[in-house]
């Protein structure tokens, strides 16, 4: 289909519903409108006239025809189904984007963003607000939120460079990657690794199994309580008889089945 252009007057707000294909949002300073494009990914396929591509008073809004199913695999529809979406909104950009195997991707300052899908892969540039992300089983490596994170995974790898709130995390499997959480950090997982490389807040972990990783900032003591039932505990950090600041001690909380437990000064 041919771009749709939407002239802005005000703040908008994107809402999307895919079945199976891509979305890709760019979000940019100082336009003037919004653009959509919508391209099948088989010739002949009449899912973008399925397609609703409209403006809804201040929300953007592209959603397809519910898909997903065993039905949709046996009549061949995921493949003539699949579309590619590409967005370009202001950045700021309230998103709310789920999918059942769409794969979702944000260029740019995005605003607080919610995100679900069944089974693909999310690539988040920055989130400007809070982030809410939840998905059955693939990836998602998210370079920044200034807000805080709330994440549902049932299997697969998650990557976080920076987060500026807090981290609630719930996993089946996978592994957990954290560059940086300012605020407080919980997190369960049922199996998968843990690195949570420089956090300053509060920690309460829980696995099943798997490693843990973990990374105070200088200048700052700690209260632990961490066990392993099949592994080991090793800690580089300092023994002092007295607290390193008068900020209060980080309390780290971790259990873990089985797999070692590190915990160690983190770099920044």
């Amino acid at each position: 289909m041919p771009s749709k252009n939407f002239p802005l007057d005000g703040p908008i707000s994107l809402l999307a519903r895919l079945g199976y294909g891509s979305i890709t949002v760019d979000a940019q300073d100082g336009l003037t409108e919004a653009v959509v494009s919508v391209e099948p990914r088989v010739a002949g396929s009449d899912i973008v006239d399925r397609i609703a591509v409209e403006r809804r008073g201040s929300v953007l809004a592209i959603v397809a025809p519910r898909q997903g199913g065993i039905f949709d695999v046996l009549g061949g529809r995921r493949d003539k189904d699949a579309v590619d979406v590409h967005v370009t909104v202001p950045s700021g950009t309230t998103l709310k984007i789920s999918s059942f195997t769409a794969s979702v991707t944000t260029h740019g300052r995005s605003g607080t963003t919610d995100i679900a899908f069944g089974s693909a892969n999310a690539d988040l540039d920055v989130v400007d607000g809070d982030l809410r992300l939840r998905y059955g089983s693939g990836s998602a490596s998210v370079d920044e939120v200034t807000g805080s994170v709330q994440m549902r995974s049932g299997g697969g790898d998650a990557r976080f460079g920076r987060i500026g709130g807090s981290l609630d995390s719930g996993r089946g499997s996978g592994r957990l990657e954290v560059g940086f959480v300012q605020g407080r950090v919980r997190t369960r997982s049922g199996s998968g690794s843990a690195v949570l490389s420089s956090v300053h807040d509060d920690i309460d972990l829980a696995c099943g199994s798997g490693t843990v990783e973990i990374g105070l900032p200088a200048g700052r003591s700690a209260r632990l309580d961490v066990t392993t039932g099949s592994g080991r505990v090793r800690s580089d950090l300092p023994i002092e008889n007295q607290p390193a600041s008068k900020v209060d001690p980080i309390t780290v909380r971790a259990r873990t089945g089985s797999g070692d437990v590190r915990l160690f000064r983190a770099s920044a």
